[in-house]
């Protein structure tokens, strides 16, 4: 069993396909789910707890199980939830189609193909349970969007830390440092740049993803202080993408702009900003401290550590609005379950399986 499982996890990344920002949800699912790059595509149709994050997890078991490489993609808000899996190899997915990231077809037949969940419905019974939804999915609504405020709040502050520290980095030992580290890599080879979400804010707080860690030959901790590692991250990333390296980035989910991850693909390397905790799982760190004016810090302590503190307030009330949010979602998924025909669900999934494995099992 434990070998089973070991090989399983072999072939099994996980991503948040998008994100909760101060810029409210941004999705990357055009890039990753591109009709113009796969070769199939099933967009499943239905409400909340018709089944298809268990639907696609089926799939995505069944994949590593013959021993496909799997990309999960988590949902940004219920981070427990499925948003899509990729089969790369098979040039295949399965997304969730429905709101936020409503995704109708553009090549119908020809590449996707709605899968409705609703077949599977007992609509007499979810009529009879109208107002109860609709009080519940209208009181999920206000507070996300009080949950955006804040985060938009969070992120107007961040900048500001941002905006008054960044003249204590001392840009040119920053970039010599990262000369450094570029001159000790092979030459690149490809130069391509793709993005992922390896974190998310989400109604059960901040939650990290490790894949990258775990896939990583070398793995290097960038601290941060007052936002400062993600300043070197973002010099880091445009270095070497003018050096021509193949990159996953992946950007913080409260600001876009700011890189908290870049793996290294031509060789294997993995950077992001790191607590203390996850640094210490690392092969190397890189201080951000070694990069600093103090003297200048020292001398505005006072506005960044106030500017900090509402940050992380406004970030906490944020989570509280998402996790209430979470609560109401999850009593929505309640009503829905006991209305869904899960026999039928499962020969949807049965079939599903049977199309895309198909010669390739």
């Amino acid at each position: 069993m434990a070998e089973k499982e070991e090989k399983m996890e072999k072939y099994t990344t996980k991503f948040f396909a998008a994100a909760n920002t101060e810029n409210g949800f941004f999705s990357l699912f055009d890039e990753i789910f591109s009709p113009e790059k796969l070769r199939r595509i099933y967009i499943l149709k239905g409400g909340p707890g018709t089944g298809k994050s268990t639907l696609m997890r089926g799939i995505g078991f069944t994949a590593q199980a013959n021993g496909y490489e799997t990309e999960y993609y988590y949902c940004s808000s219920d981070t427990g939830s499925l948003d899509g899996v990729l089969i790369p190899s098979l040039g295949v997915a399965v997304i969730d189609g429905t709101s936020p990231h409503m995704t109708d077809p553009r090549f119908p037949g020809a590449v996707e193909r709605i899968v409705n969940l609703g077949d599977a419905f007992d609509f007499a019974g979810l009529e009879g349970k109208r107002d109860a939804i609709i009080s519940l999915i209208s009181e999920k609504q206000v507070l996300y969007r009080t949950a955006y405020r804040y985060l938009s709040a969070a992120g107007r502050m961040e900048r500001e830390i941002s905006e008054l520290s960044s003249p204590a980095f001392l840009v040119s030992k920053a970039d010599a440092a990262i000369g450094r580290l570029i001159s000790s890599m092979k030459k690149a080879k490809k130069g391509d740049v793709t993005y992922r979400y390896m974190s998310a804010i989400g109604t059960s707080g901040l939650t990290v993803f490790h894949t990258l860690f775990q896939k990583a030959d070398k793995t290097y901790a960038v601290t941060d202080k007052y936002g400062l590692g993600y300043l070197f991250m973002g010099r880091l990333c445009t270095a070497l993408e003018r050096a021509g390296f193949s990159m996953t980035v992946c950007p913080s989910p409260l600001i876009r702009s700011r890189p908290e991850g870049i793996f290294v693909e031509d060789e294997n390397i993995f950077f992001a900003v790191c607590d203390e905790q996850t640094a210490q799982t690392c092969d190397k760190t890189i201080n951000i401290t070694r990069f600093i004016s103090k003297e200048y810090l020292t001398a505005h302590r006072g506005r960044l550590r106030f500017s900090a503190k509402c940050a992380a307030s406004l970030l906490d009330g944020a989570m509280e609005s998402l996790a209430q949010a979470g609560r109401l979602h999850a009593e929505t998924e309640k009503i829905y379950g006991q209305f869904v025909d899960f026999t039928k669900v499962d020969s949807i999934k049965s079939a599903i399986i049977s199309e895309i494995f198909a010669n390739n099992m």
